[in-house]
C-alpha cells in the first residue's frame, strides 16, 4: 500500500484489543473524539489522498455536465426510445466493465488504473463533442462504458488511503467535489445568456471536459505513488479461473455482510432509473421551465448540498449510519411527491415576489417554484444518500477487497438500470413523466419500509473479515 506509514491502519487497534472490547465501536469512538478540523487535517496529511482528492474534485465537477445528457440527446434529434437505447448501451458496456474492474483494482496498480479511467473518459467527451450522427454518439458513449473497466481502481485507491475512524469525514470531502460543478454550470448559464444555442454550448463544455480529464490523467500518473500489484502471485497462474473465483467469493461475502443493504441499493437503483429518465424532461416539457432555468436550479442545488454533506460525514463517524440512513431516505418520497404536485402549483410565493426575483436576476424566480424545491430536495438527498452508502462500504469491508466490493455493488445497480431504461423510455414516449414519477415514489416507500423494520448494518465485523483474508493468504 502506498504511503502506508501515513495511513492509520485498523490493525494497529487490533494489537491493543482485549477480550470483550468491540473494536468496531472503538473505531467510532476514537473517530468521534477528534474535532472535525483535526479529522480533516489528519486525512489530508496523506499526500496521495490529497493529490487524488484534487483530481477527483475535478472529475466530479465535470460530471455535473452529464445531467444535461437527456436534454442534449433529445435536442440533437433522438426520440425518447432511442435515448433509452443509447443509455442502455452505455450501462450494458459499463456492467461488463465493472465486473472486470473490481478484479483489476484488487490485483494491479490502482494508480495506473485511475489514470487510464480519466484518459478514456476524456476521449469519450472529445468524440461526443464532434459527433454528427447517432453512430459517433454511440461510440462516445461506448468510451464512457470502456472507462468502467478500470474505474474501480481509482475508487479503491482513495478508499485505501482513508483512516476508517475518519471515514465519514473523508468520504464527505470526496463528495465535496460536486461543489466545483458550480463553475461549469455557471459557464453554461453565461453562454446561454450570451445567446448561444444549447447544442453548441454543450459541445464546447464537452471539449473543455476532455482537455481537463487528460490533464488530470497526467497528474495522477506523474505524482501519485503506485500501489502494490496485488496478491495474484499467491493464487494461481490461471487469470480467468482466478477472476471467477475471486468474484464468486466476493458475491458470497457481500451476501454475508450486507444482505439488506444490497437489496435496498438495488431497489433504489430502479427507483432512480424511473425518476432520472423523467425528471428533466418533465421539468422542461410538462412544467415549462427552460434550459437556463434548469441550469440555475442545478447550480443553486449544489450550493445548498455541500455544507449538509460535510455535516453528514461527521455525524456518521460519531453515531453510525442506521438512523442516519432512515432520516436521509425519508425525504426522498416527499421530493418526488412535490414534483408531481408542481404541475398544479407552479409557485409557492405571490406573483409579485416572482416578478421581483426576475427583476433582480433573470430566471431567479425559480427559487419560488415547487419544481425547484422538489428537485433541490431530491438532488441534495441523493448526494447525502450516496455519501452514507460509500461510508458504509469504506468502513465495513476489507481494504484488500474494496475494488471487487465496489464493482459488484455497481454491477447490481447497472444491471437494473440497463433493464429499466427501456420500459422507462417507452412509458415516457406514451404517457410522459407522471407515471414514471409515481412508480419511483412507490419504490421509495418500499425502501422506507425496509429501512424501518430491517437493519442495513454489516452482519460481520471488518476486523474478522481481514483476519480471514490474512489466514487465507
Amino acid at each position: 500500500m502506498a504511503d502506508v506509514d501515513e495511513v492509520i491502519e485498523v490493525e494497529e487497534i487490533n494489537e491493543a484489543e482485549e477480550p470483550g472490547i468491540d473494536t468496531k465501536s472503538l473505531i467510532v469512538a476514537e473517530g468521534a473524539s477528534t474535532s472535525w478540523f483535526e479529522a480533516v487535517k489528519q486525512t489530508l496529511s496523506n499526500k496521495n489522498f490529497t493529490i487524488f482528492l484534487f483530481t477527483a474534485w475535478i472529475y466530479s465537477s465535470i460530471q455535473v455536465v452529464n445531467r444535461y445528457f437527456p436534454l442534449y440527446l433529445r435536442d440533437v434529434g433522438l426520440t425518447y426510445i432511442l435515448v433509452a437505447l443509447l443509455i442502455s448501451l452505455l450501462t450494458g458496456v459499463s456492467l461488463i466493465g465493472e465486473f472486470v474492474s473490481g478484479y483489476l483494482a484488487d490485483n494491479y496498480d490502482r494508480r495506473k488504473l485511475a489514470s487510464i479511467t480519466m484518459a478514456v473518459n476524456g476521449i469519450g467527451y472529445f468524440i461526443i463533442a464532434f459527433s454528427g450522427d447517432i453512430l459517433f454518439m454511440a461510440i462516445g458513449f461506448m468510451m464512457f462504458g470502456i472507462a468502467s473497466f478500470t474505474s474501480k481502481g481509482g475508487t479503491a485507491y482513495i478508499m485505501e488511503q482513508i483512516d476508517r475512524r475518519h471515514g465519514g469525514v473523508a468520504i464527505s470531502l470526496f463528495t465535496l467535489g460536486t461543489v466545483f460543478g458550480l463553475f461549469p454550470l455557471f459557464a453554461v448559464g453565461i453562454l446561454l445568456n450570451l445567446g448561444m444555442e444549447f447544442i453548441p454550448v454543450m459541445s464546447t463544455m464537452f471539449i473543455l471536459s476532455g482537455i481537463v480529464y487528460m490533464i488530470c490523467a497526467f497528474i495522477r500518473i506523474k505524482w501519485l505513488d503506485s500501489t502494490e500489484p496485488g496478491r495474484r502471485a499467491l493464487k494461481s497462474d490461471n487469470v480467468v479461473r482466478d477472476f471467477f473465483y475471486e468474484n464468486i467469493r466476493s458475491i458470497k461475502l457481500l451476501a454475508r455482510v450486507f444482505p439488506v443493504f444490497i437489496a435496498v441499493f438495488c431497489i433504489d437503483a430502479l427507483s432512480d432509473t424511473f425518476y432520472g429518465f423523467a425528471n428533466l424532461y418533465y421539468v422542461n416539457e410538462t412544467l415549462g421551465f427552460g434550459i437556463a432555468d434548469i441550469n440555475l436550479m442545478l447550480l443553486l442545488t449544489l450550493t445548498f448540498s455541500i455544507p449538509l454533506t460535510l455535516y453528514l460525514g461527521r455525524l456518521f463517524d460519531k453515531h453510525g449510519g442506521k438512523k442516519l440512513a432512515l432520516a436521509v431516505y425519508s425525504v426522498m418520497p416527499i421530493a418526488i411527491g412535490l414534483l408531481v404536485v408542481a404541475q398544479n402549483i407552479p409557485y409557492i410565493a405571490p406573483l409579485s415576489w416572482v416578478a421581483a426575483a426576475d427583476s433582480i436576476y433573470s430566471g431567479l424566480s425559480v427559487l419560488f417554484s415547487l419544481a425547484f424545491i422538489a428537485t433541490a430536495i431530491k438532488s441534495i438527498n441523493d448526494v447525502l444518500w450516496m455519501s452514507v452508502i460509500n461510508t458504509y462500504i469504506q468502513k465495513s469491508l476489507p481494504r484488500q477487497d474494496l475494488g471487487k466490493m465496489l464493482s459488484l455493488t455497481t454491477v447490481f445497480v447497472l444491471l437494473i438500470i440497463t433493464i429499466g431504461q427501456i420500459p422507462a423510455g417507452v412509458i415516457y414516449e406514451l404517457f410522459r413523466g407522471v407515471p414514471l414519477l409515481f412508480m419511483a415514489l412507490a419504490l421509495n416507500f418500499v425502501i422506507l419500509y425496509i429501512l424501518a423494520v430491517k437493519s442495513i448494518e454489516p452482519k460481520v465485523s471488518v476486523e474478522e473479515l481481514e483476519r480471514e483474508l490474512e489466514q487465507r493468504s
